[in-house]
């Protein structure tokens, strides 16, 4: 059974009935069967475009919030419309949302719903309106967007500097001077410039002294680090690495290697091995925000991504997860709409922290939303999409319907208290950030008795971090006393 959006439109089995508005959504009206009934949804996503936005910038708060609402319940009702088969429905709740959405409103729900109608569009199998009205933006379009929403949102440099500083740590705790960070998605890299500075530093404070006090100005070698860094495109692995290259050229106390490994497309490395040829570096693996585990494709990366693991044999693991850690699909689910919700929960109040950030009518919040946070809830929606689109058993695959905690506990880890260091260094960031006007609705939560740590927006957390290492053999017998 098919449970997604993708659903074949019938052909030719228009009614012809004339609908009525119930409940706030617009059903099809007049004739013109299936193409009828897209035509009309992309007028109305036209009409969204070039609506005058002024109207949007004095609504009342409490009627920003209880539109804000309808959308949302108007989004969940398409989804849930797809998965039973009713497309006319599903379409109907799309075309009522692009009536009320806008992506240049006022109050961000109106633009989070916008960009989420326009993802949940094209598993009508029919021309989408995204792709009608608007062009995709470039790779560097994309980069610059990234780097903008990077500078003005505390959410990458939380869980970077957060990681950051637990690796240092373990490396420390090694004693050794060489580092072996594989980083299951190194994107562009944002996260390893201030690792490298602060390697390097470290270095120069402990060579200088060992040598205080000697004659023969002697220093050590310098400290040895390799990133293997995981990607889907070529391209921004070769931009990622000569751009992390040149900055470690900056820093004599540190000698830098990068190998980029593609996961996808045919210059797919997905199956080569991780070298691991150094039986003297600490291995520290950085798991930033991987795939849910709601459906049987991306339970199939998450065995794959544990194996390696398992087989890098590191010391320290970090994991970075969207919302609250330890959030698994019940077993036996197979619903589009759970995973769904947390995507949308998670996004709006991405939405909401960045228009707190940057006025309404910034030019830079609209490139970041238009240009990054537009393409990362795309490519979430169409995630979910394809992975529901087969027979819906997920549960009886081997990693499905765990959370990450669950499955780093049965892939023999386990989660390891956070340093008041780590947690001192990210109530700063926000502090910080609160300063120049991008922090005042940011919080650190601790949980898990010491061993998580969430970057909360209001009564939401957008991210939680946890550290992992190799359970050790009386942990084990603790378990089973």
């Amino acid at each position: 059974m098919n449970l997604t959006l993708s659903l074949a439109v019938n052909g030719g089995t228009g009614t012809g009935k004339k609908r009525k508005v119930r409940d706030g959504v617009v059903d099809d009206v007049g004739d013109g069967g299936d193409r009828g009934r897209v035509v009309r949804l992309l007028q109305a996503r036209e009409r969204m475009v070039v609506r005058l936005e002024s109207d949007d910038q004095r609504v009342a708060p409490d009627a920003a919030a209880a539109g804000g609402l309808r959308l949302m319940q108007l989004l969940l009702s398409s989804v849930a419309a797809g998965e039973a088969g009713d497309v006319r429905a599903a379409t109907a709740a799309l075309h009522e949302v692009y009536r009320r959405a806008s992506f240049r409103g006022g109050d961000p729900a109106l633009r989070v719903a916008a960009y989420f109608a326009d993802a949940l569009a094209p598993g009508l199998r029919l021309r989408s309106p995204a792709t009608a009205a608007s062009p995709r933006p470039t790779p560097w379009e994309q980069f610059l967007a990234y780097t903008m929403f990077y500078q003005a949102s505390p959410l990458y440099q939380f869980a970077h500097f957060t990681a950051n500083q637990a690796i240092v740590e373990a490396f420390e705790a090694g004693g050794r001077r060489s580092l072996h960070i594989v980083d299951f998605d190194v994107s562009y890299g944002f996260q390893w410039p201030s690792l490298i500075q602060s390697l390097s530093d470290a270095a120069a404070a402990a060579d200088a002294a060992s040598t205080s006090g000697s004659h023969d100005g002697d220093c050590k070698e310098p400290v040895s680090l390799r990133i293997t860094g995981l990607g889907t495109s070529a391209d921004e692995l070769r931009q990622t690495k000569a751009r992390l290259t040149r900055f470690a050229s900056g820093c004599p106390n540190v000698r830098f290697e990068f190998e980029g490994i593609v996961t996808s497309g045919p210059s797919s490395g997905r199956h080569e091995r991780i070298k691991n040829d150094d039986d003297d570096a600490t291995v520290v693996v950085n798991l930033a925000f991987p795939a849910s585990q709601s459906s049987r494709a991306s339970a199939r990366e998450a065995c794959s991504a544990l194996a390696r693991i398992r087989s890098l044999n590191p010391s320290l693991v970090f994991l970075v997860e969207r919302g609250g850690a330890g959030n698994g699909t019940p077993r036996g689910r197979s619903s589009l709409v759970p995973p769904f919700t947390a995507s949308l929960r998670y996004f709006a109040a991405v939405f909401d922290s960045l228009h707190e950030s940057l006025p309404a009518d910034s030019a830079e919040r609209l490139a970041i939303e238009r240009n990054y946070l537009g393409t990362e809830i795309r490519n979430a929606v169409a995630s979910l999409d394809r992975s529901h689109g087969g027979d819906g058993h997920t549960a009886a695959e081997p990693c499905s319907s765990a959370s990450w905690k669950e499955m780093m506990e049965s892939a023999g880890f386990e989660a390891v208290a956070l340093s008041s260091r780590t947690v001192s260094q990210a109530k700063l960031l926000l502090k910080m950030k609160s300063g120049c006007g991008g922090g005042g609705g940011f919080r650190v939560v601790e949980g898990g008795g010491g061993r998580a740590m969430s970057l909360g927006w209001r009564d939401s957390a957008l991210i939680t971090t946890t550290a992992w290492r190799r359970r050790r053999r009386r942990s084990i017998g603790k378990i089973s006393s």
